[in-house]
This record gives structure tokens, sequence and C-alpha cells, in this order.
């Protein structure tokens, strides 16, 4: 593949080209018209030819852009991380770490696909499109943070809200075959009475679970930048919405890709795999007044594991207050979305003087009645 930046532009108007969530397909954001990616399959075809017959310019390292060995500031990012690109629309560089691979110009706000990154083993087999687009997921975030009556102020901000980002984040999806097995002492107690007597029959039952599980793409986030939690808390994803990988779907949209190994993730897999399989077994067992595990075991099927790269949609939003940053999430797919929030002190103090001054007239008018 070409290492250079690679944009769709609209064949009625020449305006650069996004993905709409709402439309499945890919929008101009100045004329309206709208394709599907398969319109551009021979065009990119073509466009790979035209880009080995012509001297573009390509991404290159800081290094081969004359960077210095050591870094100048206060960052922890190595000169070997980052990248330089070229904005093919006004010549603006675009400077990266290496794990971003797609983004827009910072001057002409041109989207950019950085084609660079997904090379050989860095190109994800699959993509989930976002469903929801900037201003659903804007309205989700308003009603999640005012279902929070404490929250900041600061936290409601147009300034704030604008920016949330989509993100396409990579996930490792995992097929797993995981097997389980119980042994339980369980004890029901039954009372009644008759006209003499009250009776209890207590029954004690030996009880062996035993069983498999298969697993199929259990999705594990692949990024060191993304909070584990957070992701696994955005869950589920639809994944009868994936799609082989096209760049198209990343137009006007982030992505990362993964800084960690399918072998490195496979033991959170595991680990919620065997989770999947333990809350299985305590399902089937049931109907008892009380159960005491003696024995449980549950296991992956190394043989049977196996893996694919995919990206996902997520929306992102980092707020920094007091000293403090709170990051909420979004299922680009569902809408589901995750956060931390914190109580503001003076709305805080506030509500309690409300709740302080009903409680004091609620008194008087007591004791009016009883006086």
């Amino acid at each position: 593949m070409a290492d250079e930046e690679k944009i769709w532009k609209c064949p009625s108007c020449g305006g650069y080209l996004q993905w709409s969530p709402s439309d499945q397909k890919l929008k101009c954001p100045w004329c309206g018209s709208v394709y599907d990616p398969s319109y551009f399959e021979n065009q990119e075809k073509q466009a790979d030819q035209d880009v080995r017959d012509q001297d573009y310019q390509k991404g290159e390292t800081t290094e081969e852009a004359g960077a210095s060995e050591k870094s100048t500031d206060d960052t922890d990012y190595r000169p070997e991380d980052l990248r330089v690109y070229r904005c093919q629309n006004c010549g603006a560089e675009i400077i990266t770490d290496k794990t971003t691979a797609a983004t827009t110009c910072a001057y002409c706000g041109s989207p950019v696909v950085l084609m660079e990154q997904f090379d050989t083993e860095f190109r994800p087999r699959w993509v989930v499109p976002f469903r929801i687009d900037r201003n659903q997921v804007a309205d989700l975030y308003k009603k999640y943070v005012k279902s929070r009556p404490l929250t900041p102020g600061a936290f409601m901000r147009d300034a704030v809200i604008s920016k949330i980002k989509g993100v396409y984040i990579p996930f490792w999806l995992y097929d797993l075959e995981t097997e389980g097995r119980a042994e339980a002492r369980g004890e029901r107690c039954h009372t009644f009475t008759d006209d003499r007597y009250i009776h209890t029959i207590h029954q004690v039952f030996a009880i062996r679970r035993e069983g498999k599980l298969d697993i199929r793409e259990l999705p594990v986030d692949s990024s060191s930048k993304t909070p584990d939690d957070a992701m696994d808390s955005i869950e589920p994803f639809n994944m009868n919405d994936r799609v082989p990988f096209r760049l198209s779907y990343l137009t006007g949209f982030y992505a990362e890709r993964y800084d960690v190994g399918a072998e490195e993730c496979s033991r959170r897999a595991v680990r919620r795999a065997e989770q999947s399989m333990h809350e299985e077994i305590m399902k089937s067992i049931a109907g008892y007044t009380s159960v005491q595990i003696l024995n449980e075991q549950e296991r992956c099927l190394p043989e049977k594991m196996s893996a694919d790269y995919a990206l996902l949609p997520v929306y992102l939003l980092s707020v920094q207050y007091s000293g403090k940053n709170y990051l909420f999430a979004i299922n680009g797919q569902t809408g589901r979305i995750v956060g931390d929030v914190p109580v503001s002190p003076a709305r805080a103090a506030g509500k309690t003087a409300v709740i302080f001054a009903i409680l004091y007239v609620i008194g008087i008018l007591i004791a009016m009645l009883l006086f």
C-alpha cells in the first residue's frame, strides 16, 4: 500500500467526503451528496496505480524531516515515535505519533487518512462503522450529565461538548472455547403448619454442573491510551454490523493503531471468557434456599483460540476540572455512555440548603398544628 495521505472528494462539487453515521454512506457536508463506499473501489485501485507512477509527497519520520535527536519540550514522546505528513490540500505539515491512523489537518480541516499506518499487520480486517452522529452524541452526553444534578456547570458548556471526538479504537476480536465444572451443596427448606404442629422439611442436594461455552468475537481493546474498564463498560457492540475494512469509513474521524499485541491482550480475553463461564454455571444453579460451592474450575482451551483485528466506533471526551481529568466514552454504534462525573461543592451546598429550608418549613407547620 502507498504511504501518502488519502482523501475522497465529492464528484459533484469537489468537497471532502466524510462518513455519515446517519446515512451509513459517505456524505459531502457542502452539497449533501451521498455515495456508497463501493462507488470508489475502482477509483481507489486506479489511484493506487497513479501513486506508483507519480512523485507524491510521502510521510516521513521526524528524523528524516531533520528533527533533533532529543525532545525539546516536556512530553514523553521520543523523536522516533513521531511522524510528519504534508497535507495535500494546503501544504501544512501534520505531526502525529506513530499510533495515529486518521486525523484532520489542523489548518484547513481536511480529513486525512495516514495510510502508512495500515500496512502489513497493522491493517484491520474488520470495521464497525459509526451509527451515532455528532448531534446525537451531543444530546446523549447532555442527557447523561443532566441526570446527575450535582455536576459542575463547566461540563455543560458548548466549548466542552464541541470537543467530543469520534475515534475508531483498535480491538482484538477473540473466538474462544471455554469449559467449566462445579460441585456444590444445595439446601431447600420448606415450612408448613397443620392443626397441631409446625413442620419443616430440610432437603440437601449434591449439585454437579459441567459444560462448554463457545464465545465468538469477544472484543478486547488493544490501545494503551484507552482505559480498559471504560471500553468494557460501553459494550456490547453488534458485530453483525462489521464490514471488511475500507479506508473510506475513517474519513472525518480519528483512528488509532493497536499498540498492544494479540498475545498480550489474550490474557484479558481469557479472564473475561472464564468469568462468563462462571456466570453461566451460577445461573444454572437455581431454586435452592442456599448454595455452598465446594469446587469450581473454568478454563479456556488455547488450541481453540483465535483473534481478528478490528476498529470499533467510540466517541471520547476528556474534561479537565480542578486539576483532574474526567473521561467520557460513548459507544458510537449504540449510544451507551459511561463517565466519571464530579460533584460541584457549590451545587451540593445549595441543594443541602434547599432541603434544610424545606425541613424547617415543615417543622414550623407541624408546630403550628400541634399548638
